[in-house]
């Protein structure tokens, strides 16, 4: 009689996470992940048909984990919770970047791939819905409790701040490589915003 594995999709992710974080898209095969997993790899491909799904599934896995990461630390701050927000987002995204590299790698070295169905995939490499809502209400949270407002108050423009913050984090990291200078010219720039607006 075969095994039965609570979670198993869930378990399947997680330890992908875990062989994604420390090797390459490429050096990372369906037959490994199986074995750390421990089932067989065709109950893997039952799961996900392809690597790249299984990858895609990892990405967004890592963002739920920012999300849960920026929530403990947030939730304990007593103060400057819009700093300390933006603090752990940076410091995490700057941990997915290898993840996120390897994503543009692979869609852009992958020559069977026509420009179309490249661009498809590129499409699902930008920020995925947890980002885009669950991250962006947990701002909102802090932000609230930050300068005690009305969030509902311009919010069209804070949505529009955040964007361009969290979009232009992985450029700052790029082309500058002080992490700490980086982290306060963040927040020097969200503070002058916010008091300025509020």
């Amino acid at each position: 009689m075969p095994k039965i594995i609570e979670n198993l999709d869930q378990l399947i992710v997680q330890k992908s996470l875990e062989l994604f974080k420390k090797h390459s898209y490429k050096k990372v095969c369906m037959r490994t992940i199986a074995e750390e997993v421990g089932i067989a790899v065709g109950t893997l491909y039952n799961y996900y048909p392809t690597k790249w799904d299984l990858y895609i599934s990892v990405f967004e896995e890592s963002w739920k984990e920012t999300y849960e990461d920026l929530k403990e630390k947030t939730d304990g701050a007593k103060k400057d919770y819009i700093n300390q927000f933006f603090t752990i987002l940076y410091q995490d995204m700057k941990q997915k970047k290898g993840i996120v590299k390897e994503l543009f790698r692979h869609i852009m070295n992958n020559l069977e791939l026509s420009s179309d169905e490249q661009k498809a995939k590129i499409k699902q490499v930008r920020f995925p819905d947890i980002m885009m809502n669950d991250i962006y209400n947990l701002f909102l949270c802090n932000f609230k409790k930050e300068y005690e407002v009305d969030i509902e108050y311009r919010e069209e423009d804070l949505n529009r701040m955040f964007t361009m913050v969290y979009t232009y984090i992985p450029l700052l990291q790029r082309t500058h490589d002080n992490d700490e200078d980086n982290i306060k010219f963040i927040n020097d720039t969200v503070n002058s915003y916010l008091d300025k607006t509020f």
